[in-house]
C-alpha cells in the first residue's frame, strides 16, 4: 500500500492546483465510498445508534470525504495550519499549567485530531503524543515522517503508560486520544444509547501521574479551517484506581457523545466502534 500512498501524495502535493485538492480529494472518497462496500457498511454501522440508519447511509460519503481533507492537510499541506487555528477557552489550558505543571489532553478521531498537537508546540508547550502504530513497519516510518519533529512521539505499546508519566513528570504536555481502545480491551459504556469500549490507559496515566485532563477537541469549520475548543479540566480524583478511572471517562464519554450528535460526519473512524453483539 505505501507505493500507493506516495502515489497519492506527490499527485496532491505537486500536480493538483491547491483549490481543487479538497473537492477532488471529496469527490474521491464518494467514488471510494461507493464502490468499496465493506468499508461503507463499517461507516453507516458506526454512525446508525448516532443518528439512526437511514441518515448514516447518507452521511458515510460526507465521513470519507471529512477524512480524505483530513489527510490532504496532514500530508500536502503548504502552510501552517495550526497557526490559523481558532481557539475556544484557551485560559482553562493555562490556569491548569500554572498549577500542577503536568497537563494532559485527550481528544478523539474528530475533525483534525492530528492538528491539535502541532497547535500545542505552536503555543509554545513542549509537548509528548501518544500514536498507534500499524502492522507495516514502513507504512509506520513514512507517517511518522510527516508528524511535528517537536514533539515526543510515544507509541502505544508495552511500556507507554510509564513513558508518558515521565513525559508528564518532565512537565511536558501530553495529548492522546481516547475513543479506541489500542492494546487494551478497555472499559464498557453506552454512548448515544449503543455499548462500546472505550480505554481506560488515558485514565490509568492521569491517576498515576496526578495529572490535570483537559478534554479538547479540534473540528472543521470549512475545509482547511479549524476550532479547538478547551473543556473545564478533570482534576485528580481520589479514591480507589478503578473509580478514578471511570469518574474521569464518564466525563469525557459525555463530551464524546455530545460532539458525535453535534458533528457525526467529521467522526473519522474507519473500523467497527461498538460492540457488535449487543447492537
Amino acid at each position: 500500500m505505501l507505493p500507493i500512498y506516495k502515489l497519492l501524495k506527490f499527485t496532491f502535493r505537486y500536480l493538483i492546483p491547491g483549490p481543487w485538492r479538497y473537492p477532488l480529494s471529496r469527490a474521491i472518497a464518494w467514488i471510494v465510498c461507493l464502490v468499496n462496500r465493506r468499508l461503507r457498511r463499517i461507516i453507516v454501522r458506526n454512525l446508525t445508534p448516532v443518528v439512526g440508519l437511514y441518515q448514516a447511509s447518507v452521511l458515510a460519503p460526507a465521513v470519507l470525504g471529512h477524512f480524505s481533507m483530513t489527510a490532504v492537510d496532514f500530508f500536502c499541506s503548504r502552510h501552517n495550519l495550526a497557526a490559523r487555528v481558532k481557539e475556544e477557552n484557551w485560559p482553562v489550558v493555562e490556569k491548569a499549567y500554572r498549577r500542577s505543571k503536568r497537563v494532559m489532553f485527550v481528544t478523539a478521531h474528530l475533525g483534525n485530531w492530528e492538528l491539535g498537537i502541532s497547535y500545542l508546540v505552536e503555543k509554545g508547550f513542549s509537548v509528548a503524543g501518544v500514536y498507534a502504530p500499524y502492522r507495516e513497519d514502513e507504512v509506520v516510518r513514512w507517517i511518522m515522517a510527516h508528524r511535528n519533529p517537536d514533539v515526543e512521539w510515544i507509541p502505544s505499546t508495552r511500556g507507554a503508560a510509564a513513558a508518558c508519566v515521565s513525559a508528564l513528570e518532565r512537565g511536558k504536555v501530553l495529548g492522546m486520544v481516547a475513543d479506541i481502545p489500542f492494546g487494551e480491551k478497555g472499559h464498557r459504556v453506552r454512548i448515544c444509547g449503543a455499548p462500546a469500549h472505550l480505554p481506560l490507559g488515558p485514565w490509568a496515566i492521569a491517576s498515576r501521574a496526578r495529572a490535570t485532563v483537559i478534554p479538547s477537541f479540534i473540528v472543521r469549520e470549512r475545509p482547511g479551517q479549524y476550532r479547538i475548543t478547551f473543556h473545564d479540566p478533570i482534576l485528580p480524583r481520589d479514591g480507589s484506581l478503578r473509580k478514578q478511572m471511570e469518574e474521569c471517562q464518564e466525563i469525557y464519554r459525555a463530551h464524546l457523545e455530545r460532539y458525535l450528535r453535534a458533528i457525526p460526519e467529521q467522526w473519522g473512524v474507519l473500523q467497527p466502534f461498538w460492540d457488535s453483539s449487543q447492537l
